[in-house]
């Protein structure tokens, strides 16, 4: 088909005025209609301190439209032989695990790319580790320490770590990295060549664009930091240009400017519902029919639209297409979880597909305004405190290490006043006290304020035992139980603290094991493992004794002396 000069400056000025009606800072968008394109152009400006425009060379990071592409690499590797679609990944991947034994024998690459693995997001686990704490595989074997709120299966619940795991193995089966894999096999034989896997190289480009974000009660849109998800690769850390994802629109469709990449039946099976959503966003335009791999597929007005967004901080995407009709729209902007990259795609399919225009833009608008007032009041409530109950210890003898074994350590450090500074990988926050023992934990993602419930627990002793906070929403209050202080236990004081200490005729004997622990055995019995709770306090099973350096024990049955 020949693209008219007017169509495309019609296109052009549909795209401009959703660009002002969301207030987005800068976009680059590839329109494909017949399998031919009709629009490719940036619009606004990339940088707006510097004034600099979008083109159709800047780079955006995509988030998770990445997965469609790890979906086609696991493709791939079941194309080669490597895995079979419906066999169990546990073969394959040694080492990991799930809480549910059943999925942890049972999950396969279907599950995975489908989002049905009964776990729920826990996204705070790899968003608090952009500062590199840890690697791929600590990821993977902190899966099993994750709470899951469905059974295997059982519904549709987006995941990034599962989905970053599925493209992990897709790389080892490849003999690389999931990131060489997309590379060899996806990205070379497209022409893809400034599309790569990290901002902290994409950022540095001259035309690279910048972040921003909008307050949620509104105002001009604030440039924001970067953030790297290099942890989570496979399930968002592609940044491309609309000119890189040409060919990749006209693949998925089916389309290819050469010879094909993916088989026919990959590409059904990236297409074909796996799942019905139990996720609907309240933006979404169409109706939703279900999740495929790496793709979510909605009935509009008829046609079949498969799409799949991404949001990071200061970035949102769409890549979107209608294979009957060899149509495609890919939206790459610079501002965070904004509407145009939901609305704008049906605004050019309406114009595109010669069906009766809908005020997509309007309504998608009118949404998220909704969204920020019910959030904002949601908030609001959740603060409410109870002035009849004040706190219930001096706020210092909270400061401590916390750990999880799956989501690790969380530092509560000394405060004054009411709050408490909190250090959690790479994001810090502070503790609010609310009242009693709970608090509002506030930190910053992403540019926005979040808060988080929070609170202190204390043992048969009153002594602070744990910190739980809602992490994950939908699952019980993630537990984070307290490390004593042991950094006076030297090799020199525990070697000090060993002995026989006596209670009439009966002994207790202390003796070293390893170069940490201490064990006791009282008359002759069978040796128990010492555990530190802080300062001179042990615990002997459910018993809490404390020494008294250098002639004493005190237990609960009395005073033992050293012989």
């Amino acid at each position: 088909m020949r693209v008219s000069d007017a169509l495309r400056d019609e296109l052009s000025g549909l795209v401009e005025a959703e660009r002002e009606r969301f207030g987005v800072p800068g976009c680059a968008v590839l329109v494909v209609h017949d399998g031919e394109v009709v629009l490719r152009a940036g619009f606004g400006r990339r940088d707006l301190a510097a004034d600099l425009p979008v083109t159709t060379s800047t780079l955006f990071p995509i988030g998770s439209s990445t997965k469609t592409f790890t979906a086609a690499i696991c493709a791939l590797a079941v194309d080669e032989g490597l895995i079979g679609w419906d066999e169990p990944i546990a073969g394959h991947l040694p080492g990991f695990a799930l809480q549910d034994p059943v999925a942890t024998r049972e999950l396969t690459l279907r599950d995975m790319l489908a989002h049905r693995s009964g776990l729920p997001r826990h996204d705070l686990l790899w968003y608090a580790a952009s500062d590199g704490s840890l690697t791929r595989d600590d990821l993977i074997r902190a899966l099993r320490h994750l709470p899951a709120n469905r059974g295997f299966r059982q519904a549709w619940q987006y995941n990034n770590l599962v989905f970053t795991t599925a493209g992990e193995l897709a790389g080892r089966l490849f003999g690389s990295s999931y990131e060489d894999a997309v590379r060899a096999h996806l990205l070379k034989p497209l022409g893809m060549n400034r599309t790569g896997f990290s901002v902290s190289e994409s950022q540095h480009d001259p035309d690279a664009a910048r972040p921003y974000v909008v307050a949620p009660e509104g105002g001009d849109p604030v440039e924001v930091p970067f953030a790297s998800l290099d942890l989570v690769g496979p399930a968002g850390n592609i940044n491309s240009t609309v000119e890189d994802l040409t060919g990749w629109l006209l693949e998925l469709l089916g389309r290819p400017q050469g010879e094909p990449v993916l088989s026919a039946t990959a590409l059904e099976l990236l297409r074909t519902p796996v799942m019905p959503l139990s996720e609907v966003s309240p933006l979404t335009i169409g109706r939703s029919v279900g999740y495929a791999a790496g793709l979510a597929v909605d009935d509009y007005r008829g046609f079949r639209v498969l799409h799949h967004g991404g949001n990071i901080d200061g970035f949102s995407s769409q890549v979107s297409l209608i294979p009957e009709t060899g149509s495609g729209v890919v939206v790459l902007t610079n501002r965070s979880s904004t509407g145009l990259r939901d609305a704008l795609p049906y605004v050019l399919y309406d114009r595109l597909l010669g069906l009766e225009p809908q005020p997509h833009g309007e309504h998608v608008v009118g949404v998220e305004q909704l969204l920020r007032a019910g959030m904002k009041a949601s908030a609001e409530g959740r603060t409410t405190s109870r002035p009849d109950s004040p706190a219930v210890r001096p706020l210092a003898d909270y400061a401590g290490r916390y750990t999880h074994p799956g989501y690790g350590t969380v530092e509560v450090l000394p405060g004054d006043g009411e709050e408490l500074p909190v250090r959690y990988r790479a994001v810090t926050a502070t503790l609010r006290h609310r009242h009693l023992e709970v608090f509002d934990l506030h930190a910053e993602l992403g540019g926005e304020d979040v808060h988080i419930p929070a609170q202190f627990l204390h043992d048969s002793d009153g002594e602070v035992s744990a910190l739980t906070a809602v992490l994950e929403p939908t699952v019980p209050p993630i537990r984070f139980d307290r490390q004593p202080d042991t950094a006076h236990l030297t090799d020199e004081v525990l070697t000090g603290l060993t002995g026989t200490y006596s209670l009439g005729p009966i002994s207790l004997v202390v003796t070293r094991r390893g170069e940490k622990d201490l064990v006791v055995s009282v008359a002759g019995g069978a040796p128990r493992l010492v555990t530190a709770k802080g300062g001179w306090r042990f615990a002997v099973d459910a018993l809490t004794v404390e020494f008294v350096p250098p002639d004493a024990v005190k237990t609960p049955y009395g005073d033992f002396t050293r012989g």
